[in-house]
């Protein structure tokens, strides 16, 4: 964001630099962020209209949130049809993934992250913060396609590729989604505790829209069930992600790379508390599945899962054990070596239950 830009903006809206400098306080404090004393800002916002100097990623993103400009916003004169092309075909490859399974698109996924990383080598200025920022969101694609079919080790490597790009685009959002989405990793292979604490550090990241705080919170509580005696922490997180969550749907298309709103959340929830052994799992999440769309695949086999967690922790193993009998083959379809896990896990207890009977 240049200083033509914010200047225009502000003129657009009839704002003086007063006016603009309130939304911006205003703004951080909603946010909870401390800015620099009012005369500092005064002298910043100056210089930046002026064109002596252009604001930092912090400042840049409320000044796209107060102003209104979408979060992704790239300048069509530094490449905006280059990130457009980026952003397609990755989102081309998520489509895949979250319809026919990790499989169907993961060495694609992989090559894609790997000629992104060409690419950010080979090219100069702007382009570079373009291509650093379609990488991040790859990676992290490609890592959590890795750990759906049951590679941690070539998932770590591109959580650690996609935060090196996120920090080379000096982009906190896509450094904060994937230190967060990283964490379910570590909690479901036996390393919650750590998990727990590296989602908090995303959670600290000052500036982010409400909707990704939202999904942060949401998977702290996901994190916080893998963890013993932390069944409050992950009730009061939930709660968070619920209150944090932004009526606007308008925010959902800048940030692709989350699928996150009241339907979404619910699925979450469901599962949530079906780890928790709260009884209100099986009607909310029978109450998302009426509603969740058709291309989630995936999720709704993993609520199938949910369903039968939820049964079992009722007692009743029959159901659960019919559950999971429906969801073997959509899960050998999609390739889940993770749902394959779970399902593992949840038929010995079905088995333990039924025997007990």
């Amino acid at each position: 964001m240049d200083g033509t830009q914010i200047k225009s903006a502000r003129t657009r809206r009839g704002w003086s630099q007063a006016q603009l400098l309130g939304a911006l306080r205003a703004h951080a404090s909603q946010q909870g962020i401390a800015l620099m004393s009012a005369n500092s800002l005064r002298v910043a916002l100056s210089r930046w209209e002026n064109g002596h100097m252009k604001p930092d990623g912090l400042h840049s993103r409320m000044l796209r949130q107060v102003l209104e400009f979408p979060t992704t916003t790239v300048d069509p004169s530094h490449g905006g049809t280059l990130f457009e092309v980026l952003l397609t075909h990755t989102n081309s490859l998520r489509m895949l993934d979250r319809r026919f399974g990790a499989p169907a698109a993961r060495l694609q996924t992989a090559a894609h992250v790997t000629a992104l990383e060409a690419m950010w080598h080979a090219s100069k200025g702007a382009d570079r913060v373009i291509i650093a920022r379609a990488q991040a969101d790859a990676a992290a694609l490609a890592a959590w396609q890795d750990f759906d079919v049951g590679d941690p080790t070539a998932a770590a490597t591109h959580y650690e590729q996609a935060r090196a790009a996120a920090l080379r685009a000096e982009d906190p959002i896509m450094l904060a989604h994937t230190v967060g989405e990283e964490s379910v990793m570590l909690a479901e292979t036996g390393r919650a505790t750590a998990a727990l604490a590296q989602v908090a550090e995303a959670e600290r990241t000052a500036g982010l829209p409400p909707l990704l705080r939202s999904w942060l919170s949401a998977t702290v509580a996901q994190v916080a069930t893998h963890c013993p005696e932390q069944g409050a922490t992950a009730r009061d997180a939930l709660a968070i992600a619920e209150a944090l969550l932004p009526i606007d749907r308008s925010c959902e298309d800048e940030m692709p790379f989350i699928a996150h709103n009241e339907t979404h959340l619910s699925r979450w929830a469901g599962h949530i508390l079906a780890r928790l052994g709260d009884p209100a799992a099986a009607t909310l999440t029978r109450d998302s599945m009426q509603v969740i769309p058709e291309d989630f695949v995936r999720a709704r086999c993993a609520q199938q899962l949910d369903l039968a967690q939820a049964a079992i922790n009722a007692g009743r193993g029959e159901e659960a054990a019919l559950l999971l009998s429906d969801s073997v083959a959509h899960i050998s379809d999609l390739g889940s070596g993770r749902l394959r896990r779970r399902h593992h896990l949840l038929e010995r207890r079905s088995h333990k239950l039924l025997a007990a009977s």
